[in-house]
């Protein structure tokens, strides 16, 4: 069955959306973490980077944290005009959509500087709900959209993907303390979990655009 226009146009926008909020996150922690003395991605958090008194704060949260929620939410909204419709759909691109949402309550509500401050200030328990709901969810709408997936032609590699990125982001999840050693490992477990199936979605929608089917 021949792919319509508007949803091959939909497909190329998702694509290029995903693509590009893989590539600023990327950025951000590269050349955050560079730019900031003495950061280890083994045990801080990304939110650090753009922290209160964190060295370059707002070039983090207005270069990095914004535009990587701005994309991932343009993704969502192309993804579900240029796949087929379904509940699962739906319901896994909406969670998607919460997760990027936490990258928005990141930019506007930074947390205290180091985030684990023992009185925390207002925006830094805005910023963790912020965050949290999307982590929470990580392994659920993964799940789902690996089901959904089945349902989409040609997409039979994402079913598999989306079932181990939904695998991954629930060790990610479950292993992300902020008394670990460990926490930055974790939590970028769980983004790049996250971050690669939405690349791999982003790569079907265009390979699917480009044939016309």
């Amino acid at each position: 069955m021949e792919t319509p226009p508007r949803a091959r146009a939909n497909g190329r926008l998702a694509a290029l959306c995903a693509l590009a909020s893989l590539g600023v996150v990327g950025l951000l922690v590269v050349l955050g973490g560079a730019a900031f003395p003495g950061y280890s991605h083994v045990s801080q958090f990304v939110s650090e980077l753009g922290a209160r008194g964190a060295p370059h704060e707002g070039s983090v949260r207005l270069l990095g944290f914004l535009p990587a929620g701005l994309l991932l939410l343009a993704f969502c909204s192309f993804a579900h005009a240029a796949l087929p419709r379904s509940r699962a759909t739906a319901l896994g691109l909406l969670g998607l959509a919460i997760f990027a949402a936490g990258y928005l309550v990141a930019a506007a509500f930074p947390c205290d500087f180091g985030c684990r401050p023992a009185e925390p200030s207002t925006s830094q328990i805005l910023h963790n709900l912020g965050g949290l709901a999307g982590y929470l969810l990580a392994p659920a709408f993964l799940f789902t959209l690996a089901r959904a997936a089945r349902a989409w032609p040609g997409a039979k590699s994402l079913v598999a993907v989306g079932y181990l990125a939904s695998a991954l982001a629930l060790v990610g999840l479950l292993t992300l303390s902020p008394s670990s050693p460990a926490a930055g490992l974790s939590q970028r477990l769980l983004e790049a979990a996250v971050l690669g199936w939405v690349a791999l979605c982003g790569l079907h929608l265009a390979k699917r655009a480009g044939r016309g089917a």
